[in-house]
Formats: structure tokens, sequence, C-alpha cells
């Protein structure tokens, strides 16, 4: 099983953002979950330098560090990105619920 699993449309847009932004091949995608309580949490992604506390992993050809701890949080999640509203941004979704979406 895979860390975590990226929809087409959120690889399309981390492309296209290391391509807009000239994202230095040093950065690699980080991702993790802020965490407000023990319902509300939320996806963090970004480009960043890796550190000593990162732990590293490759999905679908985009090199990926994450902080060892959250790797649970990650389990059967989906990375998807969306555009609705006039409003475009990453969202963390559980793999089944993405399914029953399509």
């Amino acid at each position: 099983m895979q860390l975590i699993e990226f929809t087409a449309a959120a690889k399309q847009a981390i492309s296209a953002y290391r391509n807009q932004l000239m994202v230095p091949a040093t950065h690699l995608l980080r991702i993790g979950i802020k965490q407000k309580n023990a319902t509300d949490k939320g996806l963090v992604i970004g480009f960043d330098e890796p550190t000593e506390k990162d732990q590293q992993s490759e999905v679908d050809g985009i090199q990926l560090i994450y902080h060892p701890g959250q790797v649970f949080f990650f389990a059967g999640m989906v990375i998807d990105f969306v555009e609705k509203n006039d409003k475009k941004g990453f969202q963390l979704v559980e793999r089944n619920q993405l399914n029953s979406q399509s």
C-alpha cells in the first residue's frame, strides 16, 4: 500500500505550480496535517527543502517529504485538486469517499 495517492488533477496541479513558481530541484513536495481537534484536520502542502527530521518517499513520480509521526493520517487517503465556484485548492479525501463522488 502506498503512503498516499494523488488524483490526476492533483498531479497536474503540482506539476503546474512547480513550473510556475520555478521551484528549485532541491525542494520536494511537503505534505502534512494541521489538526485543530480530533475531527478537524487540514492538509498542509507546499514545496520545501528536506531536513534531517523528514521522511522521504516517492509516489507516482512525485518526491515527497513529511513528518514521520503523521504517516498514519495518510493511510487510505487521496490528495485531490478541485476548482469550484471560483475557488481552487488541494484537499485530502478518503479513498472510499472519492470513489463514491465519481
